[in-house]
């Protein structure tokens, strides 16, 4: 690996608390006027009020009265919504097209990056970064009108975990700390089969992490707030149809990895993990019986003494845990779906006693780190 420049040497910024309204997902809102540009000493004062929301074919973000919208093809897609480590651009990955789609908050600009990426991370400021084939981190800084560029050639080393009969079938980054960019190498069989082998790549080596048990297919993942610890969501897959999800953490120093208690559900999964900076981890998760045609069931957990606990007082289909005496933003889940589609709701903002339904069909949530938990 070549020895990244001085750009590598800061990081995102650590999860930090939540904003101060309540987000639920509950129902439509009306088109509003073109809102006007936040100037940069504006800006402090409305970071706080920011949100962002997704639906199947629209990335959003709510700036105090105003809603920013821009278009998009999302498809199935649970991944939850980013934020720039500045809080300057919300951002999502079309997995169809492979393209970054970024919306600035300040006047609602919308970029369309072709990044050939399914996944992308906040780096620093209003950069981002991805993984390139075959072994470059491409980035891209949002503030400006260069065009993406490579940051660092990466060559990674063998697994310490063997490969289990598949072959090496790319690989994304999945998160970033200031210390470490977390990059997770898919070995497939093609059909459902997967398994992730994780790489911490850090400043001056790569960190060859392995396996970690049961978080096989579909793994996505967090920082937590030391900078150098991840939380972990995945899938071990049974068959086609059931699969057990699984959460851990995992320390890119010493490659310590803790277990999290088994989710409840005779078939389930657990994606969009969130580690708060007062220690909270929250995961999404889904579950079904192993019976064609069987609805599934979606809730937000928390990790609690004796397992999981839900983190809302009705099932959730997304939440950003607010700070004491602050609100909860949170999309309500609807009606039980199948299996395999997208789990939906509705989004409600709940301030003061007023609860205000804002949009219908949202899939995820995210704000700025410095207002999400």
């Amino acid at each position: 690996m070549s020895k990244p420049g001085p750009s590598r040497r800061a990081r995102i910024a650590a999860l930090g608390a939540v904003s101060s309204a309540v987000l639920l997902v509950a129902g439509c809102g009306a088109d509003q006027p073109a809102p006007p540009r936040i100037t940069p000493e504006d800006q402090p004062q409305a970071a706080g009020a920011v949100f962002a929301y997704r639906t199947e074919g629209e990335l959003a973000v709510v700036r105090g009265a105003d809603t920013l919208r821009a278009p998009g093809s999302f498809g199935y897609s649970s991944a939850a919504v980013n934020f720039s480590t500045d809080g300057k651009f919300a951002f999502a990955v079309e997995s169809g097209s492979k393209t970054l789609v970024a919306l600035r908050v300040a006047d609602g600009a919308v970029s369309r990056i072709e990044c050939d990426c399914t996944d992308a991370v906040a780096l620093r400021g209003s950069v981002l970064a991805w993984w390139r084939e075959p072994g470059q981190i491409m980035t891209m800084d949002l503030s400006g009108t260069a065009p993406a560029a490579p940051e660092q050639d990466v060559t990674l080393p063998d697994s310490p975990s063997p490969l289990s009969g598949g072959t090496w079938d790319g690989a994304r980054l999945v998160a970033a700390t200031d210390e470490f960019l977390l990059l997770a190498r898919v070995e497939s069989r093609g059909l459902w089969w997967e398994k992730n082998h994780l790489y911490a790549i850090g400043t001056e080596a790569i960190l060859p992490l392995g396996r970690v048990p049961g978080i096989d297919a579909d793994l996505s993942a967090a920082a937590g707030p030391d900078g150098h610890t991840f939380v972990l969501a995945g899938t071990t897959a049974r068959s086609a149809s059931c699969g057990t999800g699984h959460v851990a953490t995992i320390d890119a120093r010493s490659n310590a990895v803790q277990e999290l208690p088994e989710l409840p559900g005779e078939c389930s999964s657990a994606y969009r993990p969130r580690w708060g900076g007062d220690g909270t981890i929250t995961v999404a998760t889904r579950k079904w019986a192993d019976v064609a045609g069987a609805p599934s069931t979606v809730d937000r957990l928390q990790s609690a003494a004796q397992g999981w606990a839900p983190v809302g007082e009705q099932p959730v289909v997304d939440m950003l845990l607010p700070r004491p005496q602050e609100s909860v933003i949170q999309v309500v889940a609807g009606d039980p779906t199948a299996a395999r589609d997208t789990p939906r709701g509705v989004l409600v903002v709940e301030k003061g006693g007023t609860r205000t339904e804002l949009a219908t069909q949202v899939v995820s949530l995210g704000a700025p780190s410095a207002a999400q938990r």
